[in-house]
């Protein structure tokens, strides 16, 4: 489903070649010597010798042919980005992902590329996440991919460098990123995404513009008595001012007032709390 490739720049030249070794132990030996251990790698009879100052290890290998690859296809569409600015775009929106559904369409992020557009959505059929950015694409018509939920994932965590860029593949059957020391490839899910554009609210006349940490921790506090399962709240709003309720099986109530810039008529609304806190 997803491949990774790593490059490292060696201390010095080395004899070209390929071997399969047990990825966790190498990494819990190289991680378990001094950071300024200079490393040796030998290969010696189908046996992987580690070197290291007075250390030393042997590990067993499997031929590099039998290590399974990902097929990635000519891609269709190429882009650079920022990587700051995709990693935002992907955790602007991750947390709506579903998780095992059987839509498994759902279980993963629509990217699509427009005219100098890069939009991410997701959805768990509750909720929907939108976001969109700016890049220099030159792609005149629309193109949509889904990447699945573990491959969204772990390209955000190789987004790391605030000033690096990264380059994106996008193919019939494939995502590929690299950046300046990792290859990323994942396969996409092959489906069809919802029609996210007509679920958007449209004419919406209410605008409530509240200071974001105020209303998260006036959240968290009424959320401990809200029912347990349902994780419903009300939010009540009158000109200036939004009251948030809660209250559970145990006859147990919780309120909150905070300010907020609303100058509207009055209205009463519910919603989980958990996913107003996720946003």
């Amino acid at each position: 489903e997803v491949e990774l490739v790593g490059r490292v720049q060696l201390e010095e030249s080395a004899e070209p070649g390929e071997i399969t070794v047990p990825a966790r132990k190498l990494m819990d030996i190289c991680k378990s010597l001094p950071s300024d251990a200079l490393i040796d790698i030998k290969l010696d009879e189908q046996k992987l010798l580690v070197k290291a100052g007075r250390s030393r290890f042997t590990l067993s290998t499997l031929p590099a042919n039998d290590f399974p690859t990902v097929e990635e296809g000519p891609g269709s569409l190429t882009c650079n980005l920022e990587q700051s600015k995709l990693r935002r775009l992907i955790e602007r929106t991750s947390f709506a992902m579903a998780q095992q559904d059987v839509r498994y369409y759902l279980n993963g992020m629509l990217l699509e590329v427009s005219t100098d557009t890069l939009r991410a959505v997701a959805t768990d059929g509750h909720r929907l996440a939108l976001c969109a950015m700016h890049a220099q694409i030159g792609q005149a018509e629309r193109h949509q991919v889904i990447v699945p939920r573990k491959g969204i994932l772990e390209l955000a965590r190789l987004l790391t460098d605030p000033e690096g860029m990264v380059s994106i593949v996008l193919g019939q059957h494939h995502i590929r990123a690299t950046t300046g020391e990792f290859t990323f490839t994942s396969k996409l899910v092959d489906g069809k995404f919802p029609d996210y554009e007509r679920v958007l609210p449209k004419g919406g006349d209410k605008l409530v513009v509240g200071d974001r940490q105020a209303l998260r921790e006036a959240f968290s506090r009424t959320a401990i008595l809200s029912n347990e399962k349902y994780r419903g709240i009300r939010l009540q709003l009158a000109s200036g001012q939004l009251k948030i309720q809660a209250n559970n099986p145990e006859q147990e109530e919780a309120e909150e007032e905070i300010s907020v810039d609303y100058e509207g008529g009055s209205l009463e609304i519910g919603f989980n709390v958990s996913y107003l806190l996720d946003v």
